[in-house]
This record gives C-alpha cells, sequence and structure tokens, in this order.
C-alpha cells in the first residue's frame, strides 16, 4: 500500500462500501504504470553504458515450439481477436533520461524495478542516481536516503507497503527511521533492546557496540504505558547488534589496532548523521501526510458533489442523497472517476441509497411510534391516577386497541404535531375501555363464587343459566372473600378490597420510592382464586351472630360492631395477668387465614359480652395506618395519588383548598391498595394485670420534669433539688420547711 493511496492515512475501518469498486481499472491504481502486466522476456536485458540505455542487440524472436504448449497456444490465439498482441518489450529501447525523468515518482520507480530485469539493472546503477534524485523531488522533496541504504531500499522503505518487515503484519503506519524499519509492536517488544539491559542481555559483547549502531527513542511497550518514548534511554536492534559484533571480529586480530580505532571513528560518525537526518525524515513524513490527507479530502469533497449531482439527475430525492452522504465514509469517492467506474459504481451505489431510505423509514417510524405511544399513555395515566389500582386496566391492553394500534403503526407525515394530534380524539376511549375492564373484572369474580359452594350454598340456578353479567350484590357479601394466586397475598374480602388491589408489587411500593408512571407500567393484572379459609372463617362468625350467609354483607357486618375471642388460641400472660385478642369480624377472617397450624383446622369464636365490648370501645385504639407512613393523599386533587406522602404533609397541603381542618375518610385518606391487613386487634385482659406495665428506662439525660422544684433550707446550702414527692419522703425535715425555687 503506497502512500498515494488514501487507506495510508485511514482511521482503520472499512468503509461503507469497499465492495462497490472491487474491479478498479488502471487509472485508480497506486500508479499509472502499475498497471502494465506484460513484460519483455530476459533476453532483451542490454548494458548501461551511458546516460542513455541502447541494447546492444535486436531481440532475436525464438523458435517456434512444437510441444503440446504450442499447440495450447495456438488454439488459445486463434480464438482470440485478430488484432497484433500488443507488447511493452520495446520499452527498454527507450532512451531513460526521457522515460524516467520528469514526471515519475519514487513509487513508479519502485514498480518499475520489480517490473522486468532490464529496469532492474538501469535503476539499480550509479548512473540512475539523477533518476531517483527528479523523482523524490517530484515526490513533494522526499529526503535523500538515511545513510547506508541504497535508493531502492530507501524507496521500499517509504513507499513499499506497509507491511511489517519483521513478520508481515497488515496496517503499520509507522516508520522507525532509526532502526530503518516498518516494525509492529509485538515485533519490537521482541527484538528491541534497551541501552540498561545490554549487559545482562548480550554480556559476552563489547559495550562499545552500541556506539557504531543506529538507535531509535521509541521502545517497547511496557505495563504501565503504551510504549516508552524516553529521549535519555536508547533502544537497539538485536540483529544490528549481532551483525556489528561479527564485523568487529576482523579489527581484533593483533596489529589491527590503528584498523579498527579508524572504525570506529567513522561508524561514529555515521551514527551521528543518521541521528540528524531522522529527525529530516520525521519532518517530512508528518507534513506529508497533512497534505496527503488534505488533498484525499478535497477530491472526496469534489467527488461527493458529483456523485450528488449524478444521482440527482437519476431521479433520487436530493434530501436522501445528501444525508447518505453526509453520515457515510465511501472509499469510493477517494479516486478519480473515470466513465468505466461510472458504470460499474452507479447500480451499487443505487442499491445502498434504496437501503438506506429503508433504514431511515423505518427509523421514522419507530421514532414517531414512540412519541405517540408517550403522549398516550401520558393522556391515559392523567384519566386513570385516581382510580382504584385494581380496576386499572394495562396500559400495554390499552395500546392493543385495533384503532389505537393502528394508529401507532400508520406511516408518519411531514408534519410532527399531525403525527402526534390525532391522540386527542382517542380519550373519549379510555372512560369505556376502563368500564369494560371493571365490568370483566366483577364478571369473573361472580363466575367465581358461582362455582365455590362454600361461598353460596343455592348456586345450580346460576350455573345452569350461565353468567354473562356480573352480580353486585353477590360480590358484596361477606363470604365473597377472595385471594390473589401470587404468594404470601392477604384474603380480599368482597369488591371493595379487589379493587384496590394491586398485585405482587404492593410491597415493594411501601419499601421505595417511584414515580406513578413507572409503577403503573410495572403493575401487571392478577388472577384471583375463592379464599376457602377465608370463607369458612366468615361463615362462622355470621352463624355465631345469627346472621344468613346468603344475604348479608359486609357493610352490615361492619355496623354491629361486635367482636370475637378466637376460641383455638389460649390466653397469653403479660404482667401476671392474661388476655387475649378481641377482633372484629375482618381481623378474624385474616386471623384464620394466617394461622394454619393444627390448632385453627377449624374455625371456633366466643362473642364478647356487652361489658367487654364496653372496655374495648373505651380504651383508646392505635393510629392506624400511622401518620409517618408514605401512605396517605388528598381526596380533592390527584397530586398525591400516584406517589402517597405522610399525614402531615397532606394535611398541610389541604391549605392550598382552603381546608383548615381536614377530615379523615373525606378530605384526605390512604390507599387501600398499600395497606390491605386491617388494623391490629386490641388487647383484653381475661386476668387483670398484677403488676404495672414496665416502662422503658430514662437515662438521667432522658428525664425532664415541667413541674415545681424545691430545696431544702437546712441542707448546709446544698444546691440539691426536690419535687413534692422527694419532699415528703426526704428524712430530715418537714416539708414546709421547703421553699420554691
Amino acid at each position: 500500500m503506497c502512500w498515494d493511496c488514501d487507506d495510508y492515512y485511514g482511521e482503520g475501518t472499512d468503509s461503507d462500501l469497499t465492495d462497490l469498486d472491487t474491479d478498479l481499472d488502471s487509472s485508480s491504481q497506486c500508479s499509472e504504470h502499475s498497471s502494465m502486466s506484460e513484460a519483455p522476456g530476459e533476453e532483451v536485458v542490454g548494458d548501461y553504458d551511458g546516460d542513455t540505455y541502447v541494447p546492444d542487440k535486436q531481440p532475436v524472436a525464438k523458435r517456434v515450439r512444437t510441444d503440446k504448449g504450442a499447440d495450447i497456444g495456438t488454439a488459445l490465439a486463434i480464438k482470440c481477436s485478430g488484432r497484433r498482441k500488443k507488447s511493452l518489450s520495446l520499452i527498454v529501447t527507450v532512451p531513460i533520461d526521457i522515460l524516467l525523468e520528469g514526471f515519475l515518482e519514487p513509487v513508479d520507480l519502485s514498480h518499475l524495478f520489480r517490473t522486468h530485469k532490464a529496469f532492474r539493472t538501469v535503476l539499480s546503477s550509479n548512473h540512475a542516481v539523477s533518476v531517483w534524485k527528479a523523482a523524490r523531488i517530484n515526490r513533494d522533496g522526499v529526503p535523500d536516503c538515511m545513510p547506508g541504504m541504497s535508493e531502492v531500499e530507501w524507496a521500499d522503505l517509504l513507499f513499499g507497503g506497509t507491511d511489517c518487515h519483521e513478520c508481515g503484519r497488515k496496517r503499520v503506519w509507522d516508520i522507525d527511521f532509526g532502526m530503518r524499519r516498518r516494525v509492529c509492536q509485538p515485533c519490537l517488544n521482541e527484538n528491541l533492546v534497551c541501552k540498561s539491559a545490554f549487559p545482562f542481555e548480550f554480556s559476552e559483547y563489547d559495550p562499545i557496540i552500541l556506539d557504531l549502531i543506529p538507535f531509535s527513542s521509541i521502545g517497547a511497550e511496557d505495563h504501565d504505558h503504551d510504549y516508552i518514548a524516553d529521549s535519555a534511554c536508547k533502544f537497539f536492534w538485536s540483529d544490528d547488534i549481532l551483525k556489528m559484533a561479527k564485523e568487529l571480529e576482523v579489527y581484533l586480530k593483533p596489529g589491527a589496532e590503528q584498523a579498527l580505532e579508524d572504525f570506529k571513528q567513522s561508524r561514529k560518525k555515521y551514527v551521528d548523521s543518521d541521528s540528524n537526518h531522522i529527525a529530516v525524515c520525521d519532518a517530512w513524513v508528518a507534513n506529508d501526510r497533512a497534505q496527503q490527507s488534505l488533498c484525499a479530502d478535497e477530491l472526496r469533497s469534489q467527488n461527493t458533489k458529483l456523485f450528488e449531482a449524478r444521482l440527482v439527475d437519476l431521479g433520487h430525492d436530493a434530501e436522501d442523497v445528501e444525508r447518505m452522504f453526509d453520515h457515510h465514509h465511501y472509499g469510493v469517492l477517494d479516486k478519480e472517476f473515470t466513465d468505466a467506474r461510472w458504470k460499474r459504481l452507479i447500480p451499487k451505489v443505487e442499491h445502498k441509497l434504496a437501503q438506506l431510505q429503508e433504514e431511515w423509514r423505518l427509523e421514522k417510524q419507530r421514532e414517531v411510534s414512540s412519541i405517540r405511544e408517550s403522549k398516550l399513555l401520558t393522556m391515559y395515566h392523567k384519566y386513570v391516577r385516581p382510580l382504584p389500582q385494581g380496576i386499572v386496566p394495562p396500559p400495554q391492553d390499552f395500546l392493543k386497541l385495533c384503532d389505537i394500534a393502528e394508529f401507532i403503526k400508520s406511516p408518519p407525515t411531514a408534519d410532527t404535531k399531525s403525527d402526534v394530534q390525532p391522540c386527542d380524539a382517542f380519550a373519549e376511549k379510555i372512560p369505556d375501555f376502563c368500564a369494560h375492564y371493571m365490568h370483566k373484572k366483577k364478571l369473573e369474580l361472580t363466575r367465581l363464587l358461582a362455582l365455590s359452594t362454600d361461598a353460596v350454598q343455592d348456586t345450580t340456578t346460576l350455573q345452569s343459566q350461565g353468567i354473562d353479567a356480573p352480580d353486585d350484590t353477590l360480590i358484596q357479601l361477606a363470604t365473597s372473600v377472595f385471594q390473589c394466586t401470587y404468594p404470601r397475598s392477604f384474603p380480599l374480602i368482597t369488591w371493595d378490597k379487589v379493587q384496590y388491589h394491586q398485585g405482587s408489587s404492593s410491597h415493594s411500593q411501601r419499601m421505595a420510592p417511584r414515580s406513578s408512571y413507572a409503577l403503573m407500567m410495572s403493575i401487571s393484572p392478577c388472577t384471583f382464586s375463592i379464599s376457602q379459609r377465608g370463607v369458612a372463617a366468615a361463615r362462622s362468625l355470621l352463624s355465631l351472630v345469627g346472621l344468613d350467609a346468603k344475604t348479608t354483607t359486609a357493610t352490615t357486618m361492619d355496623d354491629l360492631q361486635c367482636r370475637f375471642f378466637c376460641s383455638n388460641c389460649s390466653p397469653k400472660p403479660e404482667n401476671g395477668g392474661s388476655y387475649r385478642m378481641a377482633m372484629n369480624w375482618r381481623q378474624g377472617v385474616f386471623h384464620h387465614v394466617e394461622n394454619q397450624n393444627p390448632s385453627h383446622k377449624e374455625p371456633r369464636w366466643k362473642l364478647l359480652s356487652i361489658g367487654q365490648l364496653y372496655v374495648i370501645q373505651n380504651s383508646p385504639a392505635p393510629e392506624y395506618p400511622a401518620a409517618t407512613e408514605e401512605v396517605w393523599r388528598c381526596n380533592k386533587c390527584n397530586v398525591y395519588h400516584g406517589d402517597p406522602t405522610t399525614k402531615v404533609i397532606v394535611i398541610k397541603h389541604m391549605q392550598s383548598h382552603g381546608i383548615t381542618t381536614a377530615t379523615e375518610g373525606i378530605d384526605f385518606s390512604y390507599d387501600q391498595g398499600l395497606i390491605e391487613k386491617p388494623p391490629p386487634a386490641p388487647k383484653f385482659f381475661v386476668t387483670p394485670q398484677t403488676r404495672k406495665p414496665s416502662k422503658p428506662s430514662m437515662t438521667q439525660k432522658s428525664k425532664s420534669f415541667t413541674g415545681s422544684v424545691y430545696r431544702c433550707q437546712h441542707c448546709n446550702g446544698s444546691d440539691r433539688t426536690f419535687v413534692l414527692e422527694g419532699v415528703k419522703q426526704h428524712p430530715q425535715i418537714q416539708a414546709q420547711d421547703h421553699v420554691c425555687t
């Protein structure tokens, strides 16, 4: 790969259309002369006796061969056209100064050198120095050869390709002029020797060798850097060390001291001149690369305009054509166009343009569909935010509605506003969609209850007739106890609790903050079943109070204000007494569902007496849920419906609605989807406590007293203070001798 090729300055990546120009013509090569595939025979090699090359004699025609090969050649010749076969055999008869000087560059001479023995002979002679010099001038002033290198070796180093000289690895761009090699980093690591390491790796040689051979300041990789670049540290090629050591052996014979000294001086002078020339070569390479890159950019820009104009003339959209070349780099633009290249490239580029147009269309479709989905979901979320989460249809189902799905996937228009404007028309579908979903939920629960003989005894009529409509009365019965199929779910008593159930995400919602939109998207619809233990508990409680299980609703049971003891639970001791949990009927259902040990195989209850119920009703009940739990929301607006907060914040928020004294349950309430369990049941001591309940211990620093404090006047001026109870127990004096301070 020569420097004239743009690949020399490439970025190491293949272009998008590297396969578009695989059959390049001769004009697209690095040199005009690289297409010379026919060369004269070896017999025309002549002598170079001066500035002009003249062969000694005319080439003698070979005798026609009569073997099989000749027959094949004759047969092939017959098949060829009648035109006379072209030959370059006479090119060597052209005067060398006319042929070579004036327009060729070192890369061209290097190609000629490899083409034919005659050119190798001519270009390697001393008379060809002017030819090489002129070629270097033509190539932007290529520096003179490195000391000790021939013109051919110098041209090969600069323009002979980017393969590593040691292992053949491709794309080795940098030349180490100190080493006179183009070497990859792994080969540098293997062959370079640092001056400080010489005594250890070549202990048998005299260190003077290092003063006699070229060196480099760019060394091998280390563990902390890509490579070592230290001007104070010199690196030497291991083969150069061995060759110089062998060359010095000639001067180590007795009587060759002066010759050895002369040799050393000449080598040191050579090394010094070599170091100075390296800087010149490095500077030229940097400047040449910049110029070549600039030329390549100019050519690419010119070819891009030509290609765009040609494609537009063929009927392609001007914006698509411009976008094609703005966002992609194509290697076909880095070379001059010929008619032959136009004919080859146009169909392939048109095919590539068609592919890109399809990619852009799909990309635009995905972008517009995403915008439409976002708009629809925002609108949907705004409507369902105040609704109980249990009856909110999954947003994915809303997007799958036939006409909505077709709208989302419909082709985009030229105007972005027109792409999303139809979204507003779908807002009227949301209420009917949610109502249909709730109807479907209720119908599922009604069918579950109809199939459960534990919930309703007389269901044969419903089953025989078929159920196609929900029964609102049935799903509100006290015996309508459901459960989510998700493990460890709580019993859901009647439709009122089912509609607030948020599935498996309820616990995570309380444990971590989240956005309401993300929460809505994460919730998946739940499936429900009958809670057999919950139904059994509810039926036993109804039987205890004498109500009909087929007609009593949950609201009726709530209004009774009855309390129950679980007869399966023994009284628990505390402070010398014993207590039992006084549960309402909902707490009793939870208690029986959660306690599945053998002692609670069947529900058994005891109804509290009027006196016992009076004690419970007059005992202070703890706040539930706690004011500090982030489950509270405003009933006047939707601010905290998606993201509940603490009770204090909600009450403060009520002032924005002009409410100074907010009422729980009317102005604000807690999210029942987050609080599914009833409050803890109070304790009723069936055996009175004999000891006072223990209080948390208090340290001296934590004690506080806001009443009167007394000091004794007869305690020798002591600063000790007493509360009134302490004054009465003071052993020395009476209480009237103390004064208030």
